[in-house]
């Protein structure tokens, strides 16, 4: 159930937020400011990729930069796909959630201008294979019980 990671993302938020705003607000910005910026700087990067994600069925990729093999995690409609960090990609951490094509939401905590480049290949190399990832799980869902 899509309950628990809702959850668990705004507990995070919650704990998290009151540090990140005293931290922006110690650099000279607002947290919104820095997300509105973040958002404005990424979402041309993701929205090309966002109508076969939303065809494929997928509603969230979340990347991490742990030390894990599955770093990627993606969310569908039929359920989870889990993947490891391309070879040749700075993993970088991120999260998108897809409602339609072009109806999206993307953040990024680490993220500034120095390393857009970072993003734009990771979201280059992940979303095709998030959306792979995510017509598996479909097929898997729907194939007939033996």
């Amino acid at each position: 159930m899509r309950l628990q990671p809702i959850l668990m993302v705004a507990a995070a938020a919650a704990f998290a937020a009151p540090a990140w705003a005293q931290q922006t607000a110690a650099a000279g910005g607002s947290a919104q400011t820095q997300a509105e910026m973040a958002w404005a700087a990424l979402s041309p990067l993701v929205g090309p990729h966002t109508a076969a994600l939303s065809a494929a069925g997928v509603t969230d990729v979340i990347a991490r930069t742990g030390k894990n093999k599955r770093d990627i995690e993606v969310l569908t409609k039929w359920g989870p796909a889990y993947f490891a960090w391309p070879k040749g990609v700075t993993p970088v951490t991120f999260a998108i959630y897809v409602e339609a094509p072009r109806k999206f939401d993307v953040t990024a905590d680490g993220f500034t201008e120095a390393n857009k480049a970072l993003y734009a290949a990771a979201f280059d190399a992940v979303l095709p294979q998030a959306v792979r990832s995510a017509n598996a799980v479909r097929a898997r869902a729907q194939a007939p019980k033996r």
